[in-house]
């Protein structure tokens, strides 16, 4: 007996190996998925391929699923839509945790309404758009554990983006104050502006912070250096007339930051489970 084919390695939400999707197609249903795992948690998976070879679709399809992990730990609130376009076959298997959203009689209503009809009228694109909708809808619906925060290492760049900006804040706003209050609330309000304006372009507090401690920092020491300079250097004890400190501009802080973080684009399973459950059909 030949060896089963290999789990194909997956990377996003839509695997498509024979390129039986639109372009524009593709990327509409991964930015649909990619947002269904963000707001419930649950991961649905597309993979389309051109044969299951000698394994029949069902016993393909629960062991890639349970090869990807496809759904959370203890969830296990993940969908595989596996397309075998030589065979002309179709499978939706489900994970324990959506059987109740999705269970079978409903998987084979979506292949024998949705699918089927599209793939033998040609309109493959339509097909598995009409079920991606289809499953998006059922999942939402299903009362799901909130989803976890996915990507750690992202929460501990904010968190380090925060220390920091908090830090060179108190910093860049306190050492002025060694040559008069005024510079200390002009560099406040120019920082907590740029600070304010990356968040707004960004989306992320942590960047926010970080580009409003950056800014007050370097104007709060330059500006008090030089205006402690200007001062010991005409001899006088006023303020001075300080203009050349808050021409820092804040660009280059925001701008090192204005793409915040971008999604993940590589998908990985969470450690669900599946047993089964779902429906097959051909066309």
């Amino acid at each position: 007996m030949a060896e089963p084919l290999p789990v194909p390695e997956v990377t996003d939400h839509i695997y498509d190996s024979v390129n039986m999707l639109e372009a524009d197609t593709r990327a509409e249903l991964n930015q649909t998925l990619k947002k269904l795992e963000k707001d419930k948690g649950a991961q649905v998976v597309v993979i389309i391929i051109p044969t299951t070879g000698e394994e029949s679709i069902e016993e393909y399809g629960i062991r890639v699923a349970e090869s990807l992990a496809v759904g959370r730990k203890g969830v296990d609130d993940g969908v595989v839509l596996i397309v075998a376009k030589d065979d002309r076959k179709v499978r939706i298997e489900v994970g324990y945790g959506l059987e109740g959203a999705i269970p079978d009689a409903v998987a084979n209503r979506i292949i024998q309404d949705r699918i089927v009809p599209a793939f033998r009228a040609g309109n493959f694109s339509t097909g598995i758009q009409d079920a991606v909708i289809t499953l998006d809808k059922l999942v939402r619906g299903e009362a799901l554990p909130d989803p976890v925060q996915k990507f750690e290492d992202e929460l501990a760049l904010y968190s380090v983006f925060s220390l920091i900006g908090g830090i060179f804040t108190l910093v860049g706003v306190l050492v002025p104050l060694i040559v008069g209050r005024w510079l200390a609330i002009t560099n406040f309000f120019i920082s907590a502006g740029v600070g304010f304006l990356v968040y707004y372009l960004t989306d992320g507090w942590a960047f926010g912070l970080f580009a409003c401690g950056m800014v007050a920092f370097f104007i709060g020491i330059f500006g008090t250096v030089f205006s402690a300079a200007s001062v010991a250097g005409s001899g006088s004890s006023g303020s001075g007339s300080y203009s050349s400190g808050t021409s820092y501009s804040s660009s280059s802080s925001s701008s090192s930051f204005s793409s915040g973080f971008s999604s993940s684009s590589s998908f990985s399973g969470g450690g669900g489970s599946c047993g089964g459950g779902g429906a097959s059909g051909s066309w």
